[in-house]
């Protein structure tokens, strides 16, 4: 299910832009040309792109008084501008092996487009002139100034049991790419002493619109050593042949390691055809399946939720149909104030009494949430 070229044309939709914000401010409806051609082509605001991207104010706001804006506690952790430090290593303390710490680093609160169920909107689209009402870098300016770039960069050189980035916005491919080359040259070069080992870069650009990716991208990147691109993808038919060709120039250009994560999505993915389909292209053209989210308790993103029974009765039948190389991916609740990506058990294979619930990485326990059947 891999659509052709998309070409503009008249019946594209035309984005309402501030006028459909989140109450607290975020999240614009803002697609380009591309974007907003593609969702007219399958299926206009209730196909499975449009429901993704096109604003639905009264679903947005309804728990805008009683719902979480930041679950994953990003603001807390956040030691450097932009540097959210929540997987700390434990080499200052009482240990039988060490391990090292893995911190995500947000340059920008800009995207392409707006996933209206972004687990950033707290920050993310928030437009400039504006600030939010966290502590946050990026509550206060839509992009990292060159000051606090270098503050973060000198954070990392010198923090002894950091050696993984996770580079992430908003979207980094989205900032001037001077910028993205200043950043990329500096994290490849501390890959080049041994400092840092690995370095993802998470975006959606590919997605939201693949001719933004220029020669000065592809340089960027190939400052670094095995790159991780992260690249969020829901449902198959976002797999254009323009998006195609930059991923595989991401790897061919880049040597890129193009990995996908998707987010659970009522309306859009929340069915066992539709993510093996997904799952079984990715392979097929060479990118690796990598997370499954249920998606995160936001409130502007409830009306998305899939119920967790439904939710892992899907995936206990997917997994079996699917390929080894395709079942890489793996469904995953990043638990809400908690610790860890928590895997759910796949394939039926067990006997999983989930009425007993969870610990996260920590050792918290929590209970899934069974009240939707």
């Amino acid at each position: 299910m891999i659509l052709p070229q998309i070409v503009a044309s008249p019946s594209s939709l035309r984005p309402r832009g501030t006028k459909v914000m989140l109450p607290h401010g975020g999240l614009p409806e803002i697609f380009p040309p591309y974007l907003s051609d593609l969702i007219a082509k399958t299926g206009g605001p209730d196909g499975p792109i449009g429901r993704q991207f096109v604003a639905r104010p009264e679903l947005e706001k309804q728990y805008y008084h009683v719902g979480m804006k930041d679950p994953l506690m990003e603001d807390e952790h956040e030691v450097a501008p932009g540097l959210v430090y929540k997987y700390q290593s434990n080499i200052n303390g009482v240990k039988k092996f060490i391990y090292q710490g893995r911190a995500l680093w947000t340059i920008t609160r800009h995207c392409a487009a707006y996933c209206r169920f972004c687990t950033r909107g707290r920050e993310v689209g928030i437009t400039a002139g504006q600030v939010g009402n966290s502590r946050a870098a990026l509550s206060h300016t839509p992009h990292l100034l060159m000051d606090q770039i270098d503050e973060t960069l000198a954070f990392i050189e010198k923090e002894p049991g950091l050696n993984e980035i996770v580079l992430s916005g908003g979207d980094p491919l989205t900032v001037n790419p001077k910028i993205l080359h200043y950043v990329l040259e500096k994290l490849g070069g501390l890959q080049r002493i041994g400092k840092l080992r690995i370095v993802r870069i998470g975006t959606r650009v590919p997605i939201h619109n693949p001719l933004m990716i220029r020669e000065d991208h592809y340089e960027a990147i190939a400052n670094l050593r095995n790159p991780r691109m992260m690249i969020h993808i829901n449902h198959p038919l976002e797999l254009t042949a323009q998006t195609l060709r930059v991923l595989e120039r991401l790897r061919r250009n880049c040597g890129g390691i193009v990995m996908s994560q998707t987010v659970l999505l009522a309306g859009v993915n929340d069915s066992v055809e539709t993510l093996y389909t997904l799952f079984s292209t990715l392979a097929a053209e060479g990118i690796v399946p990598y997370y499954v989210f249920q998606n995160d308790a936001v409130y502007w993103a409830k009306h998305f939720t899939v119920p967790l029974p439904k939710a892992i009765k899907m995936w206990q039948k997917l997994r079996p149909m699917l390929s080894g190389v395709a079942a890489t991916a793996r469904f995953v609740i990043d638990v809400a104030r908690g610790y860890g990506k928590i895997p759910l058990p796949e394939g039926d294979a067990w006997r999983v009494d989930y009425s007993k619930g969870f610990k996260d990485f920590h050792g918290n326990h929590f209970f899934l949430d069974y009240a939707d059947k």
